[in-house]
């Protein structure tokens, strides 16, 4: 029993704090990424649109940290899809995918001539990287919330990148990249 009591006692220390830090942030304190749970089951802590601004600004920020780090990689191309799965926006994906099926069994070059991530055919793999980033617009009166957000692509040299953000799924994604997908819509179109 006196080697137990102590192990016990240090059990419901560590229960009991733990317990505590559950129930700090009921207590009328917000917590921090409370503006990554908006749409969370019982949510009630509404955002101010410079926080969800922020939020925007800084999901362009670790895409464009994930787009240096995937084309630093032997294995960029495979690394380029995983990008637009898990950044871009359900619309963009699809229309991506129907541009791909469209090209599928053609001999031309098809509508993806350059890469919409580095904004060319070809990328600096040691220097690639974003800077700039500006939130130019936000919308959050009516759902779904839209931001653009500007930026800097430096690839051998600077690249002004207009994103287009849709707030899907509890998360802003990339709806567009200086156009991108409404030249895409146009090319399905033909």
């Amino acid at each position: 029993m006196k080697k137990t009591f102590p192990l016990l006692l240090c059990t419901l220390t560590m229960l009991c704090s733990c317990n505590d830090n559950k129930t700090s942030n009921v207590d009328n304190v917000e917590p921090e990424d409370s503006v990554f749970m908006l749409d969370g089951p019982g949510s009630v802590y509404e955002p101010t649109e410079d926080e969800v601004g922020e939020y925007a600004l800084e999901q362009v920020k670790a895409v464009y940290e994930a787009v240096s780090d995937a084309y630093s990689s032997e294995d960029w191309m495979a690394k380029s899809s995983e990008l637009d799965k898990k950044f871009c926006s359900q619309d963009w994906n699809a229309t991506v995918a129907a541009v791909l099926e469209k090209d599928k069994g053609t001999d031309d070059i098809g509508f993806f001539e350059a890469d919409y991530w580095v904004m060319g055919q070809d990328f600096d793999a040691e220097n690639l990287h974003a800077s700039d980033f500006v939130l130019k617009d936000i919308d959050i009166s009516e759902k779904p919330w839209r931001a653009t957000v500007s930026l800097k692509l430096h690839n051998f040299s600077d690249i002004p990148v207009v994103v287009s953000l849709v707030y899907e799924a509890g998360e802003w994604k990339v709806d567009d990249l200086d156009q991108w997908k409404e030249d895409m819509k146009e090319y399905l179109a033909e």
